[in-house]
C-alpha cells in the first residue's frame, strides 16, 4: 500500500497531513497504509470516521495481516464514530476550544500513559464541510494544531475533492493546505511513479487551471453581452422595454417613499411607416437612431430614457416637478429641429406626460401619459 508523499510546510509541531481524494478506494488504501507501521510497532491507530469508511479500513488491515480483535483488546486500534465525537465539542453550531481538548485529549493520554506514539486519521472537518459549515471545518483544523502543542500525535485528515469544485472554495482550499505540514494531492498525481510522469502531469494540470480561467473570462464576457441584449435595444442604443418597465417600477417606488415627484414622459413618432414605406426601412431606421440622440440630448444625466416600442419612446424625469417635464418636451422639439438631422424633420412626435406620485401603480402612469399623447394627437390632427 502507498504511503503519503508530499511537500513539508512546518505550521505545527506534528505530523498534520491532508489528502484530497477522488474514490474511496484511494483513501482507503491511503488510511490503512498510514496506520499500519503503528500497529505493526506495537504503537496506537485512532480512526474517527463514518461507519461506511471504519469498515472498510478494517477490512483493509485484516488483509494486510493486521489482527484487529487483539489491537481492539490491547486498545491499539480505537475505532470511532465522526459525528458522535463531533456532537461531543459542538456548541451553537461551531466547535469548542475546551471541549474538543476534553473530548480528544482523553484519546490520547492512555497511550501516552503507556509510552505509544500515535498515528490518528480524522474526518470530521470532512463531514463539517460537506454540512456547508467551512468556518468550522477550518476552525477544527487549528484546534488539531492546538492540541499537538500539548500531546504528541500524527494525524491524517482527508476531503473528497469534490467539495472543492467551485470557484467559491478556492481561498479556503488554500487555508486548509497552509493548516498541515503536508499535503496528498488526488489519484492522478499520487499513482504515477514516475518522477517524469509526475511532471508531465503537473504540466497538464497547469495547462487545464489555466484554460478554466480562459472559459471563466470568456464566459463572463458572454454574460455581459447577453445582459446587453437583454436590456439594450439594438437600433438606438437605448434601453429596451424590459429595462425601462423595471426603471418605472424602481422610481415610481421611490416617488411614494420619499414624497419627491417624478414625471414620465412618452413620445410617439408619426409618419414612420410612411417613411419606410416611400424611402426603405433604412431611412425609418435612421430617423429612429436620430430621435434616440435627440432624447439624449434633450434629457438630463439623471434621466432614463428607452425605446418602448416601434416608433414609441419613453422618457423617465427623474424628481422634478411638471414645469420640468415642460421643459424637458422643449428641449426635445428643439433638438428635433436641428439641421444635421434632416430626415427627423419628416416626421411628427406627439407627446404625453404623467406625474408617478399622482398615479396608482406603475401601468397607470403609463396608462395616463399615452392618454394624454393621443388626445394631443387627435386634437392636432382634428385641427
Amino acid at each position: 500500500m502507498s504511503g503519503p508523499t508530499a511537500q513539508p510546510h512546518a505550521v505545527c509541531q506534528h505530523d498534520h497531513l491532508v489528502e484530497f481524494y477522488e474514490t474511496d478506494e484511494f483513501l482507503v488504501d491511503t488510511v490503512a497504509g498510514y496506520v499500519l507501521p503503528a500497529l505493526r510497532n506495537g504503537d496506537v491507530a485512532i480512526i474517527v470516521a463514518t461507519a461506511a469508511h471504519r469498515h472498510a479500513f478494517e477490512r483493509a488491515l485484516e488483509d494486510a495481516g493486521i489482527d484487529l480483535a487483539s489491537a481492539v483488546r490491547e486498545e491499539r486500534y480505537i475505532a470511532i464514530d465522526a459525528r458522535g465525537l463531533l456532537s461531543r465539542f459542538m456548541v451553537d453550531g461551531r466547535p469548542d476550544a475546551q471541549r474538543f481538548a476534553s473530548a480528544v485529549g482523553a484519546l490520547l493520554d492512555r497511550p501516552a500513559a503507556a509510552g505509544r506514539a500515535v498515528r490518528a486519521y480524522g474526518e470530521m472537518v470532512a463531514l463539517l464541510w460537506d454540512d456547508g459549515d467551512v468556518a468550522s471545518a477550518l476552525a477544527l483544523e487549528d484546534l488539531w494544531n492546538d492540541l499537538a502543542l500539548e500531546r504528541p500525535f500524527d494525524l491524517l485528515c482527508a476531503y473528497p475533492m469534490r467539495a472543492f469544485g467551485d470557484e467559491d472554495s478556492a481561498e479556503a482550499f488554500r487555508r486548509i493546505c497552509d493548516q498541515h505540514t503536508a499535503v496528498i494531492p488526488s489519484e492522478p498525481y499520487t499513482l504515477l511513479a514516475d518522477p517524469a510522469e509526475r511532471t508531465r502531469e503537473i504540466a497538464r494540470l497547469q495547462q487545464e487551471n489555466a484554460a478554466l480561467h480562459a472559459e471563466v473570462r470568456r464566459m463572463g464576457a458572454q454574460h455581459e453581452v447577453l445582459a446587453e441584449m437583454a436590456y439594450v435595444d439594438s437600433l438606438t442604443g437605448l434601453g429596451n422595454r424590459r429595462a425601462f418597465d423595471l426603471h418605472l417600477e424602481r422610481e415610481w417606488a421611490l416617488t411614494l417613499r420619499d414624497g419627491i415627484d417624478s414625471y414620465l414622459v412618452v413620445a410617439d413618432l408619426d409618419r414612420v411607416k410612411l417613411l419606410n414605406d416611400a424611402c426603405g426601412h433604412a431611412a425609418g431606421d435612421q430617423v429612429l437612431r436620430q430621435f434616440a440622440r435627440a432624447l439624449r440630448e434633450a434629457a438630463r444625466s439623471t434621466d432614463i430614457v428607452a425605446r418602448i416600442g416601434g416608433d414609441e419612446f419613453g422618457a423617465l424625469l427623474v424628481r422634478c416637478d411638471e414645469r420640468a417635464a415642460h421643459s424637458f418636451m422643449v428641449r426635445l422639439r428643439s433638438a428635433m429641429a436641428d439641421p444635421a438631422w434632416p430626415e427627423l424633420a419628416q416626421v411628427n412626435v406627439s407627446l404625453g406626460h404623467a406625474s408617478l406620485q399622482e398615479s396608482m401603480s406603475p401601468e397607470k402612469a403609463l396608462n395616463r401619459a399615452d392618454s394624454a399623447m393621443y388626445a394631443r394627437k387627435h386634437s392636432r390632427y382634428a385641427a
